[in-house]
């Protein structure tokens, strides 16, 4: 097994729900932990790969010094980042729901296929979403996390930019780093709310290694590879907003051959 080197938190983590604590961080000063943050980023973009996850942890500490320096590739990687948690995601709302039971339930091939069906951007076909999802799927929990609370956050910025004018939503920064609504990203969500992905994570850890497929003997995440938050970090796991799997989607599936992971025939 793998766990993470990232320290646990000096006092206790326990947030009652997404929408409360978004709109307490997007009101007041942000509380900053370096040395959660920066590891955890190290992780979710460099999985396995010491030496990058190395280069990436020395660049992001001199940001605290405020010294400007690129992280190698991180627009790629968030891209990468989007995928894996649509995967992730549409996983828990299959196994949520009950769907698709007499045809061996919840799957990633079933979740992959749904991810390939809904998205309108270029470059998602099937074997392009398996390469991300094994790219990345040791850090699949830390990064849905991460994604879902950027998602609930650039939907409450949203909300405040409808109460007010559009210059306030362009120039009201937010917290420590001064950022405008429109600038969030998981990247900035994990270095500004690493208690809250990581409290996120916790639950998300424990459903990719319990859920076992029916096809399978294994859970969905490896529990050898992935990469585990240590249970004594301080941070109580904290469960995703549910959503609902709608019928085209069930269309979607139904229509679906199982065994293509993107080869051609």
């Amino acid at each position: 097994m793998r766990f993470m080197d990232i320290p646990l938190f000096p006092r206790r983590i326990e947030i009652p729900d997404f929408d409360s604590f978004i709109r307490g961080r997007l009101s007041q000063k942000v509380t900053y932990w370096p040395q959660q943050a920066i590891p955890l980023v190290g992780y979710m973009a460099w999985p396995n790969d010491p030496a990058g996850r190395h280069e990436a942890t020395r660049i992001l500490r001199k940001w605290e010094k405020a010294t400007e320096i690129l992280l190698p590739g991180l627009r790629r990687i968030q891209t990468d980042w989007a995928r894996v948690a649509d995967i992730l995601s549409l996983h828990y709302d299959l196994a949520a729901g009950d769907h698709q039971v007499k045809r061996g339930g919840s799957s990633i091939g079933k979740a992959i296929a749904l991810a390939n069906a809904n998205s309108a951007s270029r470059g998602v076909g099937i074997a392009n979403l398996w390469k991300c999802w094994k790219s990345y799927k040791d850090v699949a929990h830390l990064i849905t996390a991460a994604t879902i609370i950027c998602s609930h956050v650039r939907s409450r910025a949203k909300a405040k930019f409808l109460e007010t004018d559009f210059e306030w939503f362009k120039a009201t920064p937010f917290g420590e780093f001064g950022l405008a609504a429109g600038q969030f990203q998981p990247f900035t969500i994990a270095m500004m709310m690493p208690d809250f992905v990581i409290a996120a994570a916790l639950w998300w850890q424990t459903y990719g290694l319990s859920f076992i497929p029916q096809s399978r003997r294994q859970p969905i995440l490896d529990p050898e590879m992935v990469w585990r938050i240590s249970q004594d970090i301080n941070a109580i796991p904290i469960a995703p907003p549910k959503r609902i799997i709608r019928p085209q989607d069930i269309r979607v599936l139904n229509k679906r051959r199982a065994g293509n992971r993107g080869r051609s025939k």
